[in-house]
């Protein structure tokens, strides 16, 4: 078996694992030559789902891009909310009333400017936009900071003292970021 063959059976094992199935067969019986990813981009990928190259091929990629520069959001911060809130998942529910991309409550997007109802939130670009407002002030706020960002973000724009929801929240994001 050669050091490529190897490595191949280290990524599907870790992918195995990752996606959190069993290993059946005799994968080291495929000796080919597959050419694989170098161990820190196989790293980035498992370890950072939100983190891309340029040419962003993430879901909702360009309105996010869009909306995060509008209101002076950094893009990956945007893209972390996302994928914490709802795994880019527009049909997204949450238990106390939040919707879509974002997971912004019907209340808090007509803070922001929204006229239109609830189901209206489940419209991608409408999530974006308004939840990203929403974004853009608690950032504002926070001076920047990851943590007080999502802190404003999660409990509100007036939130000054971390509880622990918002905590793990923070330590997901940060994780997703590389911070």
């Amino acid at each position: 078996m050669n050091a490529k063959t190897i490595g191949l059976f280290g990524l599907l094992a870790t992918l195995t694992l990752v996606a959190g199935c069993e290993t059946t067969g005799n994968m080291a019986a495929a000796d080919t030559d597959i050419a694989t990813p170098e161990a820190s981009e196989l790293a980035l990928a498992i370890d950072n789902p939100v983190s891309k190259a340029a040419g962003d091929d993430r879901p909702f990629a360009k309105l996010i891009a869009q909306h995060a520069a509008a209101n002076e959001v950094p893009v990956e911060l945007a893209h972390a909310v996302i994928y914490s809130e709802s795994s880019y998942r527009s049909d997204a529910r949450g238990a106390a009333g939040e919707i879509g991309l974002m997971q912004i409550k019907l209340a808090t997007a007509r803070m922001m400017g929204y006229g239109g109802s609830a189901k209206g939130l489940y419209d991608p670009a409408t999530n974006i936009k308004y939840g990203m407002k929403y974004l853009g002030g608690a950032h504002q706020l926070a001076g920047g900071t990851t943590c007080g960002t999502i802190l404003r973000y999660n409990a509100g724009h007036a939130a000054r003292s971390m509880n622990p929801v918002s905590q793990r929240y923070c330590n997901k994001v940060s994780g997703i970021l590389g911070e």
